[in-house]
């Protein structure tokens, strides 16, 4: 009987080192860091966890395995661990000391992706003591050898998506791994990769949490094996559970929870085919939170945890951000820091109170408009004050401003200020005297209510002189692409024709062209010039 069970030892021995190398705990979802490195932004308290397992109890050499984890959050984002894993079997034993990072970021409100890493340090070790072979003549190449240990290591990597309300994560153990050198044949002992997924969703009624999970388990050759976990928690003291592992065992899970200590207690009820020999397995798990860390670095009086610029003191009102200039924006938010400064500009000055920030205020002593930077434009005409010759009369761009100029050979009349369109009349002058103020929504073709009584008046001339036809071209500047502009010239003396339609006029009397940006008349490269280009040229018909 004892050679069987030490065949079987050695049998659970030969299938981790080809599959299942990593110990495994029921009570994995207390302390998820030990599957999971990315788990450690989950953690919100520095904490220590001891865990103690002994699987299948009442067989003699049977795996026990315990560990010791510490977590360190000294940081928002970033988090370190370390534990260490004693798991024996028989005459085999496996001392595992690995260190843990992760780093997360917020993705959305209170969503928050975790990236984590670890690296570990393995030994293995065999008790040939412990074994008495029978002499077959037949020599196992793990016995012929000398060497009794061998060292290992591994990374694992892992990532977490999560919410205080629900988690998914993925863990990949061993995803780089040594060969343990316990015989001669080396690369049938390579650690084996194995993969994790689990989720789970957490219930809130009242005071009372029930979070049911799932863990997902591929290791090597093996079967995928699924967890299924339902726990919860009442009045944050109390806690149970159930578990079911395909293939391998059901679990009964409780505990409390009592200031800053935890005690659980897990029972396997084995399913597999261990179950005839099989007492079932024990788990405990005992851990201790330490107060929030309460470190003030840069002695502001604003705990690290709670202080965004932890290095730099700061004030209380700004998470412990410092204001130099004292206008209530934290430096790091503050495009002027240096000088004092208003929100709605970014905490840059606007001396002059027109709404441009100084910095970007070509007249910033001066109230101004954001057409021309800040600088001003008094008479309203289009034209900022540097630019204008009349700078206090309303006037027009072509005449540089001013409200009359140089003859020329045919008249302009001033559309817009903000988007400027100009109609020119070749030879009536009635006609030029009501149609002077048509004008368009910016970068538009829509007429504005004033626009719309000026036509009126237009139409009204047009039906006392019922032999008056005219021609509409529409022109624009070279700002857009030339096929928008084009467009864009369309648009607007279609709008005009279809407006004096509406008002009785008959659209044979009104012919319409338009050349977008072809036909300027100005230098488009100028502000001035290119205000002349957006016009709209009005020609009398009767005699063509």
């Amino acid at each position: 009987m004892k050679k069987a069970i030490i065949f079987l030892i050695f049998s659970i021995f030969f299938t981790f080192l080809n599959a299942q190398q990593l110990p495994h705990y029921s009570m994995y979802m207390l302390n998820e860091v030990i599957i999971n490195p990315a788990a450690l932004s989950k953690e919100k308290n520095n904490k220590v966890t001891l865990m103690l397992r002994d699987q299948w109890s009442s067989f003699e050499g049977a795996p026990s395995t315990q560990s010791i984890s510490y977590n360190h959050l000294n940081h928002k984002k970033y988090k370190r661990g370390i534990s260490i894993i004693n798991d024996v079997t028989g005459p085999i034993s496996i001392i595992n000391a690995t260190l843990s990072a992760s780093y997360s970021i917020e993705v959305q409100q209170n969503n928050r992706i975790s990236l984590g890493a670890s690296g570990s340090i393995m030994q293995y070790a065999i008790d040939n003591s412990q074994i008495q072979l029978e002499d077959d003549g037949i020599l196992d190449p793990a016995f012929s050898e000398a060497t009794n240990k061998a060292l290992g290591n591994s990374v694992a990597i892992g990532a977490y998506y999560y919410h205080d309300d629900y988690f998914i994560g993925l863990a990949i153990p061993n995803i780089v791994g040594s060969s343990l050198d316990i015989s001669s044949e080396n690369n049938s002992n390579k650690l084996e990769k194995h993969y994790y997924i689990n989720g789970g969703i957490n219930f809130k009624i009242n005071q009372n949490v029930i979070s049911p999970s799932v863990l997902l388990k591929k290791m090597g050759g093996l079967p995928l094996q699924l967890d299924m976990n339902l726990k919860g928690v009442y009045h944050n003291l109390l806690w149970g559970g159930f578990s079911y592992r395909t293939g391998d065992a059901m679990v009964a899970m409780f505990g409390i929870d009592y200031g800053q200590s935890s005690f659980g207690y897990s029972y396997d009820i084995t399913t597999s085919s261990m179950k005839i020999p099989s007492a079932g397995s024990h788990g405990l798990l005992f851990s201790y939170k330490f107060k929030n860390n309460q470190r003030d670095r840069d002695k502001d009086g604003v705990l690290d945890k709670n202080d965004d610029c932890y290095k730099t003191p700061g004030l209380l009102e700004l998470k412990g951000c410092p204001d130099k200039d004292k206008d209530g924006i934290r430096d790091i938010d503050d495009e002027c820091p240096e000088e004092y400064g208003l929100k709605i500009n970014k905490g840059c000055p606007d001396k002059d109170g027109d709404g441009i920030a100084d910095k970007n205020d070509k007249c910033p002593d001066t109230f101004g408009i954001k057409l021309f930077k800040g600088c001003p434009d008094t008479d309203g005409d289009g034209l900022e004050d540097a630019d204008d010759d009349c700078p206090t009369e309303y006037g027009f761009p072509q005449n540089k401003g001013c409200p009359e100029g140089p003859a020329k050979s045919n008249d302009t009349v001033y559309i817009t200020r903000t988007d400027t369109v100009y109609i020119l009349i070749n030879n009536d002058r009635d006609l030029m005297s009501v149609f002077k103020d048509v004008k368009f929504e910016s970068d538009s073709y829509i007429l504005t209510k004033r626009s719309k009584r000026v036509l009126d008046s237009v139409s009204n001339y047009m039906n006392t002189k019922k032999d008056l036809r005219i021609r509409i071209t529409g022109h624009t500047d070279s700002q857009a692409d030339f096929q928008y502009n084009l467009e864009l010239s369309k648009n607007r003396v279609t709008s005009v024709q279809k407006y004096l339609k509406s008002k009785g006029i008959r659209k044979s009397r009104i012919k319409i062209d338009w050349k977008g940006e072809k036909e300027p008349i100005a230098d488009n490269r100028t502000v001035l010039g290119r205000e002349i280009n957006r016009r709209v040229e009005i020609i009398i018909l009767n005699n063509e």
